[in-house]
């Protein structure tokens, strides 16, 4: 096998031209791995993410709305049946994935290729997906499982956003998870995890009545190189490089992601997502709101009305739960249930 070559404190040496994260370091083979030193220059790095999102798009956040959509993955196969459903589509597609996520009642994907291409892309899915409720016996309501219109993304901060955004919605829905561990995407190839070589096998070597299982149907025919851990073909096989190399390194990434919770915000009202922040990240903005408004005092120690105010602004701006606001504001529930109408 070749040597592995990352660079340290800089971006990815991985070529986002050729190929997916196979090989990579975040494949996680990591014998014979060499490390080449060099000096950390921002303004060189920033060019070359520039130039690479400039050169490498165009690219769209395309997303079905969840808030209109019936439960459609409840158990275990239903999620690893949309994972390989992904794989597949992705094996046959010109749309590159640059990350995606799939929640219980909704997909986020960041994909690169033409509009036209990013929409067949997922009108491929949710073909197979009706095929696999059809043979399940199940009615599942796909009418408002829809993207007529991908989002185009049109600059290099947005990109950033929209990928750290698409890797933080398992976690912040789900507080089980980190953004590196939420099993029903591909968040886990941004900086985490190594993959252990002996928990994967080929697709190509698994025998006919196995791929089929995998497939629910007929065994479909992929790239020689796909391997599969657990049931599900990995993401690591069929996502681009492009996502992690659009970052200046691993810091600038996780910094990011868990940071920048206006910009959050605004992409959630965009989409028409509602805003989820963990109690963490909540009560950061909260201090945040109390600094700029009230000097820095400390939320819980304000006076009645202006915690009512900041109540207002997390339960608008943020979609922070009654439960959130109660205690990080300390607010009679009362209260609070007669401010928001219930």
């Amino acid at each position: 096998m070749s040597p592995i070559v990352s660079v340290e404190s800089g971006i990815p040496s991985v070529s986002a031209e050729t190929g997916t994260f196979r090989g990579s370091l975040v494949f996680g083979i990591k014998e014979k791995t060499m490390i080449v030193k060099r000096e950390y220059n921002y303004s060189e790095i920033e060019r070359k993410c520039e130039a690479l999102f400039l050169r490498e798009g165009p690219f769209w956040h395309l997303c079905t709305p969840g808030q209109f959509t019936e439960l459609l993955f409840e158990t275990i196969d239903d999620y690893r049946f949309i994972m390989n459903t992904i794989a597949i589509v992705a094996a046959v597609s010109p749309v590159k994935i640059i990350t995606f996520e799939v929640m219980s009642n909704h997909l986020h994907f960041i994909l690169k290729g033409s509009e036209e291409d990013c929409i067949l892309f997922f009108e491929s899915i949710k073909k197979r997906l009706k095929r696999y409720y059809s043979s399940q016996g199940r009615y599942v309501d796909l009418s408002r499982f829809t993207c007529s219109t991908p989002i185009p993304i049109l600059d290099l901060r947005t990109l950033r956003i929209e990928i750290c955004y698409v890797n933080r919605n398992g976690y912040v829905a789900n507080n089980s998870y980190t953004p590196y561990s939420y099993p029903w995407g591909s968040g886990d190839l941004y900086w985490g995890k190594s993959l252990d070589p002996s928990s994967f096998i080929k697709y190509k070597d698994l025998p006919d009545l196995k791929k089929r299982m995998i497939c629910k149907g007929r065994a479909a025919s992929l790239p020689d190189d796909y391997i599969v851990s657990g049931d599900i073909i990995s993401p690591a096989c069929y996502c681009s490089k492009t996502g992690m190399a659009v970052f200046r390194d691993a810091h600038h990434y996780f910094s990011l992601l868990t940071k920048n919770y206006e910009a959050y915000s605004e992409v959630a009202k965009r989409l028409g997502d509602a805003v989820v922040l963990p109690d963490e990240e909540m009560f950061a903005v909260l201090t945040l709101l109390s600094k700029q408004n009230y000097g820095g005092v400390r939320p819980t120690m304000l006076p009645v009305d202006d915690k009512i105010s900041l109540a207002k602004i997390l339960r608008s701006n943020y979609n922070a739960s009654e439960g959130q606001i109660q205690r990080m504001l300390r607010l009679d529930r009362a209260l609070i249930a007669e401010l928001f109408g219930k």
